[in-house]
């Protein structure tokens, strides 16, 4: 009996890669978005406007087996053209030259995902808060949904992003909210 449970085990573990499924990113219903306070007073927020991503999840466990995403830096939009064009100067993310930045999960442990972010070509590990929602049925399509809502926070001089800026004009630390909906 236990060397019959042991090999069931070891298949449910071998087989359960095999349950995910790839979604796909409903950008439309999805924002990576992030909030540093200015002046150490107020918030300003702001979102990336072009991004894209590779979800792998189990919908039944909700374990995600690949979360994969890039943005385009230059598509950065506080609703301010002025701070946006200077966000993209070479003092801040100098998006001439470093056009995308990344993130690449490298394992999901219960409500927390651990990957690697590179903005600047400067790679550092994160570890964000992660809240998966569904499987929902969507009506129309008769396809499941999930959604995704990951949080964390960086410390923008790690990926030299405005380090001649100091932390009371611009927070050192910046908030990251990504909401994703996912179409299987």
């Amino acid at each position: 009996m236990k060397k019959f449970l042991s090999i069931t085990t070891i298949a449910a573990l071998c087989l359960t890669p095999m349950m995910a499924k790839p979604f796909s990113i409903d950008k439309s219903h999805s924002s990576v978005g992030f909030e540093v306070k200015h002046m150490l007073l107020s918030k300003v927020n702001g979102e990336f406007d072009n991004f894209e991503g590779t979800i792998d999840i189990d919908p039944k466990s909700k374990k995600i087996n690949k979360l994969e995403g890039q943005i385009s830096i230059s598509s950065i939009n506080t609703k301010n053209k002025k701070r946006d064009g200077h966000l993209n100067a070479n003092d801040f993310f100098d998006s001439m030259k470093f056009q995308k930045a990344t993130f690449k999960m490298t394992k999901q442990e219960g409500d927390k995902i651990y990957g690697n972010l590179t903005i600047k070509n400067i790679t550092k590990p994160v570890v964000w808060e992660l809240e998966i929602s569904g499987p929902v049925m969507n009506p129309n399509t008769k396809k499941q949904l999930m959604a995704l809502e990951i949080e964390g926070k960086i410390n923008r001089k790690d990926f030299k992003v405005g380090e001649s800026t100091g932390n009371s004009v611009v927070s050192d630390e910046v908030k990251v909210k990504i909401q994703i909906e996912a179409t299987e």
